[in-house]
């Protein structure tokens, strides 16, 4: 479970960084890594929930 703590923190993480690492005024760069993040946090929130319901 934790696992998926973690994976869920990575992509806050790159949703948040391009501010953090000053590089959002690149548009390209910005996009990808908000929307690479919002995947693999919909994909972490969606495992935890099936893994819930499986126990």
């Amino acid at each position: 479970m934790w696992q998926l703590w973690l994976t869920g923190l990575i992509g806050i993480w790159l949703i948040i960084s391009p501010w953090v690492y000053n590089f959002a005024g690149n548009t390209g760069a910005l996009w990808n890594s908000i929307i690479f993040g919002a995947i693999e946090l919909i994909l972490a929130i969606w495992a935890g929930v099936q893994l819930k319901n499986k126990t």
